[in-house]
């Protein structure tokens, strides 16, 4: 959820010019999302190990769409201020979302047909948690208000279901990154790729900010 562009968290962003088709944004991640799992399962013959193989691909894949999410628009825009490049458009980001909540959705099918096969209670369980994280995702990052068909109060719900999410994810992230540190564990490479584009990605929006910031502070004095 830290990912989102979204006013109650962030504040408004520079408008941008960019403007990228939403439908072959999603559609393209989805596809590469469906040909990883289906082309992974295929290569096992169909046996567990291909369905496994398959999910951990699959999430892995999400991962890089959410990073992507996470820094595509902040990081364009602060190369558009030294390079002449057009500026983002401000739904990139959400646009994005939509593509990481597909992409999500087929690692959780991915990790559903197996339990369909031989059930299992963790993971449908697992599977419905998951659904119902990408269903918030995709409702929060969907403008509603530029429709006109969102009230007040569930704007506010929105921004409260920001806020949470947001504490929820750090708790969690620090929580498991102390018991990877004080713990045994298996070497896990993408342990620390993940974590180092999750760096990468909050410097990048954190940049972002500061020029906007900095941006309202020199217009404000020049008024003055």
């Amino acid at each position: 959820m830290v990912a989102l562009d979204n006013t109650a968290l962030l504040g408004k962003a520079a408008k941008g010019h960019l403007s990228i088709n939403p439908g072959l944004l999603i559609g393209g991640i989805a596809l590469g999302a469906a040909l990883l799992v289906v082309g992974t399962i295929v290569l096992n013959t169909f046996d567990q190990n291909g369905f496994l193989q398959a999910s951990r691909l699959a999430w892995r894949y999400t991962a890089l769409v959410f990073f992507a999410a996470l820094v595509a628009a902040p990081a364009w825009r602060v190369a558009a201020r030294f390079l002449p490049v057009p500026e983002a458009a401000d739904d990139l980001s959400r646009k994005l979302i939509w593509g990481f909540c597909t992409s999500y959705g087929i690692y959780l099918l991915s990790v559903f047909v197996p339990n369909v096969i031989r059930l299992s209670a963790g993971g449908m369980l697992m599977v419905l948690f998951g659904g119902g994280v990408a269903l918030v995702m995709a409702a929060t990052v969907t403008p509603f208000h530029l429709q006109g068909r969102i009230p007040l109060a569930a704007e506010h719900v929105r921004r409260v279901l920001l806020g949470l999410a947001t504490a929820y994810f750090w708790l969690c992230y620090s929580v498991m990154a102390l018991a990877r540190i004080s713990g045994p564990h298996r070497p896990d490479a993408w342990y620390d790729i993940s974590l180092s584009l999750m760096i990468i990605g909050l410097l990048a929006r954190y940049a972002d900010r500061w020029f906007v910031h900095n941006d309202a502070v020199r217009t404000e004095v020049v008024i003055h």
